[in-house]
């Protein structure tokens, strides 16, 4: 007998590597900068050091464990700040791919056939201090009237063309 099983369920989240530099150098670059206004007793010099800390704290979802940013499973379509999506809810989901000089950009694009608001299954608490940071999509109304939830998977830890595969699944199950 030959058993079919669904979709497996999966989450991703951002490629460490490509945030750990921008994190870290800056947390130093300001440590430093405030470690040096203090002994040197330039104030000015303490306040710049806001700068790099700023930047650090915006991009420290890019370094943070355990905190996916996108997966699937029968609740619906995870994205990280707004929770589950209802698979009903998805009209089209697409991938699309852009360059800058020689990167490549990879973003999928979910389209929904009613407001995001009521296409959110389970919504995702968050931290007043989480809503300051980084987050890895955006939501646009298209020349169709719909929502459509763009989320960047080329700052993800996997292969784009799988993860869009792996929510096809989902989507078609």
């Amino acid at each position: 007998m030959h058993e079919t099983t669904g979709p497996v369920p999966f989450a991703i989240g951002y490629n460490r590597s490509q945030g750990e530099g921008l994190v870290y150098g800056c947390m130093l670059l300001g440590l430093i900068m405030v470690v040096v206004g203090i002994a040197a007793d330039l104030p000015l010099l303490s306040l710049a050091a806001l700068v790099p800390l700023g930047i650090a704290y915006w991009h420290y979802p890019m370094v943070e464990k355990g905190h996916p940013q996108l997966g699937a499973n029968e609740d619906g379509l995870f994205v990280e700040r707004i929770g589950f999506i209802n698979w009903a809810a998805v009209h089209e989901i697409d991938i699309k791919r852009t360059s800058v000089r020689n990167i490549i950009l990879v973003r999928l694009e979910i389209q929904l056939n009613c407001p995001l608001k009521e296409a959110i299954k389970k919504d995702q608490a968050l931290p007043p201090w989480k809503k300051l940071m980084l987050r890895n999509w955006r939501c646009r109304r298209n020349e169709t009237d719909r929502d459509t939830v763009i989320v960047n998977l080329h700052t993800l830890a996997a292969d784009p063309d799988e993860i869009f595969q792996r929510i096809r699944r989902y989507k078609s199950a």
